[in-house]
């Protein structure tokens, strides 16, 4: 593989790009599940406020890990295909030299 090639360069860009690409796609997954979770505790506050001083009082466990769950399937779906998909694109769309340029790249970059 030549790296003069435009093509490859083309690649290597694509590929330094990203792990940035997926970690900010995981960080917004992450902040809409926390805000959701920091909704429903505030809720339950709300609703129940002897819940900071009444040890005999239960919070609502399974509403928070029913919202971790969800999230988790629901938000990481993204970043996921991104990470799969991603190669088979840029191999099938600018050919096998870009490929090669984007796993360069990719894991030069810390992919």
């Amino acid at each position: 593989v030549n790296l003069l090639q435009p093509v490859v360069v083309c690649g290597v860009l694509l590929g330094a790009l990203l792990p940035y690409v997926f970690a900010a796609m995981t960080m917004l997954s992450v902040n809409k599940t926390a805000q959701e979770m920091m909704w429903e505790v505030r809720r339950q506050f709300v609703e129940n406020p002897d819940l900071l001083t009444n040890t005999d009082v239960v919070p609502e466990y399974d509403r928070c890990i029913e919202i971790s769950a969800k999230s988790s399937l629901k938000e990481m779906l993204m970043p996921g295909v991104l990470a799969i998909f991603s190669p088979m694109i840029v191999g099938f769309l600018f050919g096998s030299h870009s490929l090669v340029g984007l796993l360069m790249g990719a894991i030069s970059s810390g992919y």
